[in-house]
């Protein structure tokens, strides 16, 4: 992975980690959305890690990079396999087309970036 990408991906995870009391301290909705995410991925009929890697599909066909990058960690932790992460970029780039497969490209990056920090 070269530097660029590495610098991408550290920068985004830095920008979450520096506005999150920004946003909470300033604006009115941010907390609803955190709450909201809370029960959103909490395990019911669907566990964590398959909300997650839904999630990481919906995240390649928007293509929203930090939302890549964070639901990839997201499934990791959460114990997907790179074998699930494959299958859920199958499906973005069914459902998105050339675009989706262009963005899949972060998300092996992040795959790769995430698992060689744990």
């Amino acid at each position: 992975m070269d530097a660029f990408v590495k610098d991408k991906i550290n920068q985004s995870m830095n920008d979450r980690k520096q506005y999150h009391s920004r946003f909470l301290e300033n604006c009115s909705t941010y907390n609803s959305f955190l709450e909201l995410e809370k029960k959103a991925f909490e395990a019911g009929s669907l566990s964590r890690k398959h909300k997650e890697l839904m999630a990481l599909s919906i995240s390649i066909v928007t293509k929203c990079e930090p939302s890549i990058e964070w639901h990839v960690q997201q499934a990791c932790l959460a114990g997907a396999s790179d074998k699930e992460i494959y299958e859920t970029i199958d499906v973005a780039i069914e459902m998105g087309g050339g675009p989706a497969a262009a963005y899949s490209r972060f998300a092996l990056n992040a795959l790769d970036f995430h698992k060689k920090r744990t």
